[in-house]
């Protein structure tokens, strides 16, 4: 147990200390540039979560379900990057050539072309990034993991903090300063993990790749439709409001997105000791406690959260007041996405991968509905409604598809406490913003409390054994 805490520890010093970073981020940038401005690098930030998510074609999730099984981890890790490295070529050469029009599309003006050649040659170092960072994850070198995140963060915080004092304080300058940051970042890591990229003994394993393809493309086909899902909040939003209120939305999206630390810590943490266990063939106890764990501080933490919404203002300038009504329901996303990392095992284990299309297609589905029902008429405050139902949703389907084919657990409780949640921040929403809204959330803190007491019995008991053991006195 000891052993799994530290190397939570370990990997969780990234994610912390990346997204401090983030967080001082954003007030440096509303500090400068207006909501609409900020709505206008989000479409940038669109982009280049679209590209994330289509550039490596699935095999990055095939590497990590290889690499326990597979002995040489070095050309495994060659052939999986080999057919991400020929597709970046080709969309590097498609988005220069259509860079006009892209421009267009993202910043409603042509002339931005030089941010789109600079976006395409990024493809390559976040594909080298993206292989070199699972690798040390695979390998249980959390702290390692950490620092390199922490790096690559500090790096586009850096060159974002120059930029804005020494060029005008407008959206290009972020865009800017956002991927030259990244790039200098990757080459950093690039540089110190040489030996590990080294392609001159590569050779080329075709029964490797078509294994990986056979894992990795019906992944590739659910992580695009699950790319549309990411975006299509930010699509509706341009095109059914304007840039103020993708910037006050965007706005509270990235300090919702800070509680990502919570999925990414535990994500970089929990695959590879789930690997771990299914390997060792683990009793089915061991996945139920921690998920049950997981949903309870999940919960816990989404509640205090709306008892300090108010408290928004203190990252955010004044123009971004509003952001404190779009901020509750974005919750779900980082939080839905954390619980699900212990539900969706059975697909994983199982590698019936193309689950992940059917799942991702409900979310969407979701999404899209309630996109076109909301925005029109609550703008952002709709528009956050909907992406955190869509999450729910993809937590829902997720969970439901892998206790379908595979031996799983109760989660009952799950569903409730989701409910819970759900509908006190409707309430926060548009209910009267006074004391009965903070009776409301503490009552749904005691009640969750109260499901979950024989848990946290057993955790009390456990902390007491472990002091009594470290005393020296007999258990």
């Amino acid at each position: 147990m000891n052993g799994l805490i530290r190397r939570l520890l370990e990997f969780s010093i990234g994610s912390v200390g990346a997204a401090l970073l983030n967080l001082i981020l954003i007030p440096v940038t509303t500090y400068y540039l207006s909501p609409t401005e900020y709505g206008k690098t989000s479409m940038f930030l669109l982009a280049q979560t679209f590209l994330i998510y289509v550039i490596y074609l699935g095999f990055d999730q095939a590497f990590t379900r290889e690499f326990y099984e597979y002995k040489d981890k070095k050309r495994l890790l060659e052939n999986a990057m080999f057919v991400p490295l020929i597709h970046s070529v080709i969309l590097i050469l498609m988005m220069c050539l259509f860079a006009p029009l892209l421009s267009k599309l993202l910043f409603s003006t042509d002339i931005h072309t030089n941010a789109v050649y600079l976006l395409a040659i990024s493809v390559v170092f976040l594909i080298f990034e993206r292989f070199i960072l699972l690798t040390i994850r695979m390998e249980n070198r959390g702290l390692l993991f950490s620092l390199y995140n922490i790096l690559i963060k500090f790096s586009i915080l850096i060159f974002t903090v120059i930029f804005l004092l020494v060029f005008k304080p407008v959206f290009i300058t972020v865009v800017y300063s956002t991927i030259i940051g990244q790039i200098v970042g990757d080459i950093v890591l690039i540089i110190c993990n040489l030996k590990l990229i080294d392609f001159r003994q590569f050779q080329l394993d075709k029964s490797l790749i078509k294994r990986l393809a056979k894992f990795g493309l019906p992944v590739v086909i659910g992580t695009f439709i699950y790319s549309l899902f990411v975006v299509i909040d930010k699509v509706f939003l341009r095109y059914f409001t304007d840039f103020n209120q993708l910037g006050l939305y965007t706005a509270a999206f990235k300090i919702a997105s800070a509680l990502l630390i919570l999925q990414i810590s535990f994500s970089n943490f929990w695959i590879p000791t789930a690997y771990e266990w299914y390997q060792q063939k683990k009793p089915i106890s061991y996945y139920k406690a921690v998920s049950d764990v997981v949903m309870l501080l999940v919960s816990v933490l989404f509640l205090v959260l709306l008892l300090s919404k108010e408290l928004i203002l203190i990252v955010l300038s004044p123009a971004y007041e509003d952001a404190k009504y779009i901020f509750p329901f974005l919750c779900f996303y980082p939080l839905m996405m954390t619980v699900s990392e212990t539900t969706n095992l059975g697909i994983v284990f199982s590698k019936k991968s193309y689950l992940n299309i059917l799942v991702s297609l409900i979310a969407l589905i979701v999404a899209i509905g309630m996109n076109l029902w909301l925005t029109p008429i609550l703008g952002a405050i709709g528009t956050a409604i909907a992406t955190g139902t869509a999450y729910i949703t993809y937590f829902c389907a997720r969970t439901y598809f892998s206790m379908r084919i595979w031996e799983g657990f109760s989660v009952k409780r799950h569903f409730i406490v989701v409910g819970i949640l759900y509908a006190v921040s409707l309430y926060t929403i548009f209910g009267a913003d006074n004391w009965v809204q903070y009776v409301l959330i503490a009552v749904s803190l005691a009640l969750i409390l109260v499901m979950y007491r024989s848990l946290i019995k057993k955790g009390i008991e456990m902390m007491k054994k472990d002091i009594r053991i470290k005393r020296g006195e007999k258990v």
